[in-house]
């Protein structure tokens, strides 16, 4: 990214009036001397949010957000300092004057920017112009995709051949861009030919939240192919885990924006779109990141995940609980709307009214709700043991949250699903995390350990020994890494709460995490986070076997013989503790004689 010249960074501000920079984004009315708006970072109904021409800075007395107009449109559009200025100066056609003295951080990028510019004004003539146009037409024609909402995101056509190779085929650092880009891929029958990526199918531009073109995705026209949606792959400028589709046209649709409502796929987006339901955006072809949550939080404070009604809806609702727990904060909230089976938001629009489906929207369950009752219809809850297990999973989950307030309102509310006083969850909790208690008694000051001869009972028979150290289960912990490394689908929620449980396997546990947060999770990611990469592929290689190897079974039987290793430890422990106790008692009663 280029630097911006410090004079022209200092003097834009005053080129510029914030009145009309903040105006295109929020609607102001002029009260008095200045204007004033309802803030747009956080929901109000009485206007709090003051704009001055005299000062040019902007003021909330409600949350206290103020500064000038970068600040501003760095804030509300989600931009980085460069990326404000430049689209201010552009809003206004002001040329930027950049610091020829620094050198760019990277150069190459502006023009892999200007090259997908190029290949999406490609795809949009092959829409119009090529002779085999006509399927896709008819494809979005049968999607109910009008011309003007094909125009305004900016679809277009892949033809079946290679003509994308053909129209940038005369300059080779174009050709090295496309390859680098994922648009064109290497011949593997033909020694250093090419040919495109995406081939027959209708394209869909992928713009970044500044509404630059970073990659594209393509829908297939058979619907019997095994791939009906493909994504570029991960380049320099597209990362697939921290974009979302449709963001940047929810943004220019609408400034003001009370809710996002999350969906799974382009054609969702679209269809709501051309129904007037601007607020939406879909993941690209990936379950919800960490990184998806903070880019959203910054542009709206409620979040509204909109999953299938099927059980392959729900868990991958689950998943996105699951990543929202730790990172939810002040101010935000998260709701789940579940559609009726086999339906999604493109196929139920067409059903019924905006105005219906608006309302689905602000019937959306609370996070607290969905966690609630998606526990609950995994078990008897009549029962005391049913209670008991619903109590163990929620309160795993409790402590997945750092936001104290919220976790607290959470802890009340399944205070009252168990019919419990707030007083004994919060014990049954601490009691869970804190290890068992020797009762050492009244022991007199001067009392010295006796040897472990002296711990012998003749009458009962017995020697009571001192715990020594648990013996890791180093071994069946690195064959269960290997396993989930190689076939990391087999983690479901029951295993990988049973891993949770194992002592000593922070890596392993955070692995069983991961694999079950993100479906189709490859090796690179999701070794990613962990400093010995090297360890964890050498694990990896050691366990990979055959393609139709059950992993799973052996993965089973591994964590069964923890299991049972850990309980048999865990006993003995207890029963050593209470030896150990029995034989201090015993002690103190020679002592005192």
């Amino acid at each position: 990214m280029p630097f911006v010249n410090a004079d022209f960074k200092d003097d834009l501000p005053n080129c510029v009036d914030i009145v009309d920079i903040i105006n295109r984004r929020v609607p102001l009315k002029k009260v008095g001397k200045d204007y004033k708006a309802c803030c747009p970072f956080h929901h109000e109904k009485t206007p709090s949010f003051s704009v001055s021409v005299e000062k040019q800075m902007y003021k909330c007395f409600g949350c206290d957000e103020g500064g000038g107009v970068i600040n501003f449109v760095m804030k509300f559009d989600n931009l980085g300092l460069v990326e404000a200025i430049e689209t201010i100066s552009g809003e206004l056609g002001i040329s930027v004057v950049y610091d020829e003295n620094v050198k760019s951080v990277d150069s190459r990028l502006a023009r892999y920017r200007n090259l997908m510019q190029r290949v999406r004004q490609f795809y949009i003539q092959q829409l119009k112009q090529s002779p085999a146009k006509d399927k896709a037409v008819n494809y979005a024609k049968n999607r109910g995709i009008s011309g003007k909402i094909a125009k305004y995101f900016e679809l277009g056509f892949a033809p079946p051949s290679s003509n994308l190779l053909s129209e940038f085929e005369q300059n080779d650092q174009n050709i090295a861009d496309l390859k680098t880009m994922g648009l064109l891929c290497d011949d593997q029958y033909r020694s250093g030919q090419y040919y495109d990526f995406f081939k027959d199918r209708l394209m869909f531009p992928i713009h970044n939240a500044k509404g630059n073109i970073i990659a594209f995705g393509g829908r297939t026209f058979d619907n019997n192919t095994k791939v009906k949606y493909l994504n570029s792959p991960e380049t320099p400028i597209f990362s697939k885990s921290k974009e979302l589709y449709g963001l940047y046209h929810a943004r220019k649709y609408s400034r003001s924006i009370d809710y996002i409502l999350v969906v799974e796929g382009y054609m969702d987006v679209i269809a709501l779109h051309q129904v007037g339901i601007s607020q939406v955006v879909a993941t690209l072809g990936t379950a919800t990141t960490i990184e998806h949550l903070n880019i959203l939080s910054r542009v709206t404070n409620t979040i509204i995940f909109c999953f299938d009604g099927d059980n392959a809806g729900k868990k991958a609702a689950w998943r996105a609980l699951n990543v929202t727990l730790p990172v939810i904060k002040t101010g935000i909230i998260v709701k789940f709307l579940f559609l009726p089976d086999g339906e999604d938001p493109d196929s139920l629009v067409k059903k019924e009214s905006s105005k219906v489906f608006v309302t689905r929207i602000e019937n959306a369950q609370p996070l607290s709700q969905f966690l609630f009752s998606h526990i609950k219809a995994e078990l008897d809850f009549s029962t005391i043991e049913g209670k008991t297990l619903f109590l163990e999973k929620v309160s795993t989950l409790l402590r997945k949250i750092n936001y104290k307030i919220y976790q607290q309102q959470l802890l009340e509310g399944l205070a009252g699903e168990v019919n419990q006083s707030i007083e004994q969850i919060k014990y049954i909790l601490e009691r869970q995390d804190t290890p068992v208690q020797i009762n050492t008694f009244d022991i007199p000051k001067n009392y010295e350990e006796p040897p472990i001869s002296d711990f012998y009972d003749s009458d009962d028979n017995y020697k009571a020994l001192i715990s020594a150290p648990i013996k890791s289960s180093n071994s069946l912990i690195d064959q269960m890494i290997g396993l989930l490394l190689n076939y990391p689908s087999m983690i479901d929620e029951t295993v990988e709460l049973r891993v949770r449980k194992i002592n000593d396997a922070d890596v392993l546990q955070n692995l069983a995490n991961s694999a079950l947060l993100q479906e189709d999770i490859t090796l690179e990611d999701i070794i990613k986070p962990f400093p010995q990469k090297q360890q964890l592929l050498d694990l990896y290689n050691k366990k990979k076997v055959l393609k139709n190897y059950d992993y799973k079974d052996e993965f089973l039987d591994a964590l069964l013989k923890i299991e049972k290793k850990q309980k048999n430890e865990n006993a003995l422990l207890i029963t050593n503790e209470i030896e150990y106790t029995k034989s201090l008692q015993a002690r103190k009663g020679k002592l005192k004689s």
